[in-house]
């Protein structure tokens, strides 16, 4: 046989050789830097998740300032609090409150200090804090404004003080004196309850904005719209973030070039690597996301209700002797109903993770099927305190038993009234009907509320989804998603027709 004089030549082997090379350089190359745009975004990611744990963590130090600044409020004699104002061991409990102050408002030149708990700071009992330009401005942007808690100064880096103006229970246009709170920034930015500083995996500094930038760093504003008060902090890698997430290097495209007679086993162990490294890549930024709506859903949603039980039942314990009856009762019926919000909310995952996980199973019982809808219908008018009026149309089939999951039905069925009613205007008109066939039942809910946008349709019963007109309702966007696993798991069928500013129907289709 004869051999091809191409193979005696060294350059053309040395050019076949290269060019095989090449190939599984190249994808070396491309995997490098996927991996090199995976560990920015792990990165991105980690960080935006740890921002939010310190924002949550800001929100529950000026939640505990409020409550003391309210308590202190209707004290007679703010200069004097009584034993537990602020509570026993609230240096253990608010761990990176480095003191709490009260300053009086004698007039605009003079605000001094008279008390002060906690760690030494700054300001000391009988300092005139009108000679302090920084808590001066700090002082005057709280007298301005009408939230609680209004303003950060910085009198260095590592310190956050939080100002709030106290007014007369009598006029709230009369300022009698002023709440301060200094915020230890440096321990925020080394607690050990937060996972991902106390692993090492990120390392926080707080920064002001004469700092020179780092290249390596991301400079993310902890701020609460609402309140203003805001700070400024660093986030790099630690040493755990190799261990925890791996870090990509150039090793693999010379180890592609070395092991060039064999390019086609480099080539298939390379797009294993890199198929795996998209299913993570892919993995990491769902969980990214997931966290990051989970994270601002419980601060946005559970904030309210535990401030509220919160700041009710430290003023009951403190002084229910001195609150009338009216007024204890008052307090008792906000407690109850935050509870009973909170413990919805908990209610609903804790139903979407049962399906979820598999651990939720059907169990039909024959039931009175018209009997069922209008005791769910007299749930809803009592729970939304008959809002809109609720009609049930349940009259047009026989009175015979039919099958059906009560837990599973009622979550259904109450989710999507207490939508109808919650995005309807008051005293506006919901239809709730009842189809019953021989293979099936229908259930028609109809409303004249403000409808879904087009292109949110697509994206309903996703978990914390929420179409984008529904403004300063309160909800999670959980209700659709339970709603949708919950048909799912019966074995119906579940459509939305909507119309933005028309009103929405949903159908519910369940075998009978």
């Amino acid at each position: 046989m004869k051999t091809p004089r191409w193979i005696e030549q060294p350059r053309a082997l040395a050019a076949l050789t290269l060019a095989f090379a090449l190939v599984p350089a190249a994808i070396a190359f491309v995997t490098f830097r996927a991996a090199r745009e995976r560990d920015a975004r792990l990165f991105d990611t980690a960080t935006e998740v740890l921002v939010e744990q310190l924002k949550i963590n800001t929100l529950r130090h000026q939640n505990f300032l409020n409550i003391m600044r309210n308590q202190w409020r209707y004290l007679e004699n703010p200069a004097r609090p009584p034993k537990g104002i602020p509570p026993s061991g609230w240096e253990t409990r608010i761990t990176h409150l480095r003191a709490i102050a009260y300053a009086g408002h004698e007039t605009e030149t003079s605000i001094p200090v008279l008390w002060q708990k906690g760690r030494g700071t700054s300001a000391k009992v009988g300092d005139n804090l009108a000679e302090n330009p920084l808590l001066a401005s700090a002082l005057r942007q709280a007298r301005l404004s009408t939230a609680p808690l209004v303003f950060g100064a910085h009198p260095s880096k590592s310190t956050l003080v939080v100002a709030g103006a106290m007014t007369s229970p009598a006029d709230n246009t009369l300022v009698i004196g002023y709440m301060l709170g200094w915020l230890d920034l440096e321990s925020f930015c080394h607690d050990p309850a937060l996972p991902l500083l106390s692993g090492a995996v990120l390392h926080a500094r707080p920064v002001s904005a004469e700092d020179a930038p780092d290249p390596s760093e991301r400079r993310k504003l902890i701020s609460d719209g609402e309140n203003k008060t805001e700070w400024t902090v660093s986030v790099t890698r630690g040493p755990g973030f190799s261990r925890e997430y791996g870090t990509p290097t150039p090793w693999i495209g010379f180890a592609a070039l070395a092991l060039s007679v064999v390019p086609l086993s480099i080539l298939v162990i390379i797009a294993a690597r890199a198929g795996k490294l998209r299913a993570a890549l892919d993995a990491e930024r769902e969980l990214g996301r997931m966290k990051n709506q989970f994270v601002s859903s419980v601060s946005h949603e559970f904030r309210t209700p535990l401030s509220v039980i919160l700041s009710g039942a430290e003023l009951l314990e403190a002084h229910a002797g001195q609150l009338s009856e009216s007024r204890r009762l008052e307090l008792l019926t906000q407690i109850k109903s935050s509870t009973g919000r909170m413990n919805e909310m908990v209610e609903q995952v804790l139903l979407l993770g049962r399906i979820e996980s598999g651990a939720m199973k059907v169990n039909p019982q024959p039931m009175d099927v018209a009997e069922f809808c209008r005791e769910i219908v007299e749930e809803v008018q009592i729970a939304t305190q008959r809002r809109c009026e609720i009609e049930a149309d349940v009259a047009t089939f026989d009175a015979a038993p039919r099958p059906l999951d009560a837990l599973l039905s009622r979550s259904i069925f109450v989710n999507l009234l207490s939508n109808a009613v919650k995005y309807s205007k008051p005293r506006s008109k919901v239809i709730f009907a009842v189809q019953v066939f021989d293979q099936a039942m229908r259930f028609l809910i109809t409303d004249e509320g403000i409808g879904i946008p087009a292109a949110d349709l697509a994206q309903l019963g996703q978990p914390f989804h929420r179409a984008s007109n529904v403004s300063d309702i309160a909800g999670t966007g959980l209700g659709l998603a339970v709603v949708k696993r919950c048909v799912a798991l019966c074995g119906g069928t579940f459509t939305i027709q909507s119309e933005e500013g028309r009103g929405t129907q949903t159908v519910v289709t369940l075998p009978a």
